[in-house]
């Protein structure tokens, strides 16, 4: 099977289907025990006037799709289907009559607004894979918080933890490949310490691949220090100088981690 390009933001995908998927039924659940068929309005009055808008344009595209024989859902279906991830916080906060202690303390609801911070990292994701940890992190809360009302949910998340293709060593090579692409398009350090960062990425990458000795781990790396290699290359400052007195080794280091036999 060819590795993922996005190994972390699929991981990603899969915590947060099981985490928003759990989280439907039970606010929905707990809203109908209380205010029986018209828990659903009682929600929306508890939602932002953004939110409101987009459950209405999102009513609004399914019922299209409804005219075209292209949605099947019962109302009760459409209405659990339109609580996401973004609405979790605002219905559930301010309710501890519905949910006690166990969505509505301060540490959950902390938890419950991060996971939708990454969320929307998740659904605008950038032109690089997201981060190890920042996914780890988001399977530590999504469990926490389902731990209180649905444990095989959170042993599912908990379970995407053991699927990790990545190794510590290559994320954080990834972390410092961002804070030095960030430094060279800000232009936020001096030309002699960029050549510094850059130069301790390459013998810090040669060193993990000579100890572990798993190059197919590490193509990411690869390919942003490729692509890093151009741009800085292109680039008429003492940075792309330097780069280009390196460039012979450089292109004799990536091309053996990526095994390819140059002439």
């Amino acid at each position: 099977m060819t590795p993922s390009e996005f190994p972390q933001h699929e991981r990603l995908t899969r915590v947060l289907n099981i985490y928003r998927s759990a989280m439907r039924r039970h606010i929905a659940a707990q809203w109908r025990a209380k205010h029986g068929d018209a828990w659903f309005d009682e929600v929306q009055s508890y939602l932002t006037e953004h939110q409101q808008q987009e459950i209405r344009s999102t009513r609004e595209t399914l019922e299209v799709q409804r005219a075209n024989g292209e949605a099947a859902l019962s109302q009760e279906e459409e209405n659990e289907f339109l609580l996401d991830i973004a609405t979790f916080l605002e219905a559930t906060k301010s309710r501890s009559d519905l949910f006690g202690r166990v969505l509505t303390e301060r540490e959950t609801t902390d938890k419950m607004y991060a996971v939708y911070q990454l969320r929307n990292r998740w659904a605008h994701p950038p032109l690089r894979d997201l981060h190890k940890a920042e996914v780890d992190g988001a399977v530590a809360y999504c469990a926490s918080i389902l731990d209180g009302f649905d444990p095989a949910a959170a042993e599912a998340v908990r379970s995407v933890a053991n699927d990790d293709p990545h190794s510590p060593h290559s994320d954080l090579l990834l972390e410092r490949l961002d804070q030095l692409r960030d430094a060279i398009e800000s232009r936020s350090l001096p030309t002699d310490q960029l050549s510094g960062m850059l130069g301790q990425l390459l013998e810090s990458h040669r060193h993990m691949v000579e100890q572990d000795g798993a190059p197919t781990e590490t193509d990411d790396i690869v390919a942003e220090l490729r692509a890093l290699r151009a741009e800085v290359a292109a680039s008429r400052t003492r940075l792309g100088d330097w780069w280009r007195k390196r460039e012979q080794e450089t292109l004799a280091l990536l091309d053996r981690l990526t095994g390819v036999n140059r002439p």
